[in-house]
């Protein structure tokens, strides 16, 4: 009878090991896309930065040099 069941509804411990390995595949999931969400930010306000400093000395060369033109 007992293997009777358990040929009609499975293994249970079969069917627990595999949500488990579900579960950690998909906490793996998770964990690979915030990495990659992560890096993804990160690499933006570098170039962000970069590009505002290159700007202010733009700014500020052409303010010294029309200062010493103007004299």
């Amino acid at each position: 009878m007992a293997n009777k069941k358990k040929n009609r509804y499975g293994n249970p411990q079969k069917n627990i090991e595999a949500q488990k390995a579900a579960e950690a595949a998909k906490l793996a999931k998770e964990v690979d896309r915030a990495m990659v969400q992560q890096q993804k930010t990160t690499d933006k306000p570098m170039l962000m930065r970069i590009i505002v400093i290159a700007v202010a000395a733009v700014m500020i060369l052409g303010v010294v040099v029309g200062a010493v033109f103007r004299y």
